[in-house]
């Protein structure tokens, strides 16, 4: 499976089992990050902040992405609206006190349920889009020192 993100490798062992590896084109950190947050029609445009937010946690980010977990108020019809492109999400977020928060757009990739291999509350991975190149250019030096 190729995408924006992964770049994934199958490699015939020895013992003629395959392995899988992924390898992502950009580090992804493990965070606690306070987001605040809110769903938009797909043509929204304004990135400048919140106006009917909630808040929850991004639990690891990257420069083209981040995972949120448990977001609050989330009908199976607007996952809907988001898995098909009619919904984005607007993200309003703070990497440290020294900067501007973060303003961006995303879309819903993924989600994936509780389960019980240690996930307590679903979660959701968003890819960012109509990211400022300067706030992109902050994240990857955000996750870069982080993973250093």
């Amino acid at each position: 499976m190729i995408n924006s993100q992964n770049v994934t490798y199958l490699l015939l062992i020895s013992s003629g089992r395959l392995m899988q590896i992924n390898k992502r084109l950009f580090p992804r950190i493990k965070v606690n990050i306070k987001v605040g947050f809110e769903f938009v029609k797909w043509n929204e445009a304004d990135l400048d902040h919140c106006r009917n937010s909630y808040e929850t946690s991004i639990i690891d980010i990257s420069a083209k992405g981040a995972s949120l977990n448990d977001l609050p108020d989330i009908s199976s019809s607007l996952l809907k609206k988001l898995s098909t492109g009619k919904n984005k999400i607007r993200l309003n977020f703070l990497l440290n006190e020294e900067h501007d928060p973060i303003n961006t757009f995303a879309r819903l990739v993924w989600h994936q349920l509780p389960d019980n291999e240690g996930i307590d509350e679903t979660q959701y991975g968003f890819e960012f889009i109509d990211i400022p190149g300067t706030a992109f250019e902050r994240i990857k030096k955000f996750v870069e020192s982080a993973d250093s």
